[in-house]
């Protein structure tokens, strides 16, 4: 597996028989760099046979657009991203785990809108409802897909036989930024976070790749879990 870092957001290639699975995107203005990450590492645009989106937020889909015109990548995608996907806006269901991490971002917002260009499924793209053990190994990959919501109703990850596992924004490891203690910075329900964590480390996850930070071990999630009921004061709302 091949990962990089294209501005805040992590991307991840990994080689396939034919071709390469892309998971998630930069924002739109990164696809440049990205192009040359492919040079660098000597794989051509053409090559990139299918894109997975963890979910639909502007740093995970920025390019995609781009990369669906300029290829032939299949989509796979969850069902709840599609109307957003169609209309290029995120789900602003929810808020920022606390009030450290609205002083962070909240000036960002100013500048950042969170649209990226719009774009529509295809009659070939996967639409994905519930789990799947069939599409990653269909395509010669050991592993599965699972749904992870929490940070957005659409949230996948992609769980490899080998324990490794490509979370998305299911996790998070940005300097414990705002005592998150690897929770996203923005959340839709918290609970579904917690049964995203326990379905990881069910399906066998033993190190997760997040889009934001340096790769994470399942024991800091089952920590983090263990300590979630005694701890009264971690939130400040």
């Amino acid at each position: 597996m091949l990962y990089f870092k294209l501005g805040f957001t992590n991307n991840f290639l990994i080689r396939l028989q034919k071709g390469y699975l892309l998971v998630d995107t930069s924002y739109s203005n990164k696809y440049k760099k990205f192009l040359k990450e492919l040079q660098k590492a000597n794989i051509a645009l053409k090559e990139i046979s299918y894109l997975v989106l963890t979910h639909h937020h502007d740093d995970h889909v920025g390019f995609a657009r781009k990369i669906l015109l300029n290829t032939q990548a299949r989509l796979i995608v969850h069902n709840n991203a599609l109307s957003f996907l169609k209309l290029g806006i995120h789900d602003k269901t929810g808020k920022h785990w606390n009030w450290a991490i609205d002083k962070i971002l909240n000036p960002l917002a100013k500048v950042q809108k969170h649209t990226f260009p719009p774009f529509n499924i295809r009659k070939d793209d996967i639409i994905l409802h519930n789990d799947n053990s069939k599409i990653l190994s269909e395509i010669g990959l050991e592993g599965k897909i699972i749904t992870t919501p929490g940070h957005s109703s659409d949230s996948i990850s992609l769980v490899f036989a080998n324990g490794e596992a490509i979370v998305g924004d299911a996790a998070m490891n940005i300097f414990n930024l705002g005592v998150t203690k690897y929770r996203p910075f923005f959340i839709q329900n918290i609970d579904d976070i917690f049964k995203s964590w326990k379905k990881l480390i069910n399906s066998k996850a033993k190190i997760l790749f997040p889009s934001h930070g340096k790769p994470i071990p399942i024991e800091k999630l089952k920590k983090t879990l263990a300590n979630h009921k005694s701890s009264t004061i971690e939130r400040v709302e």
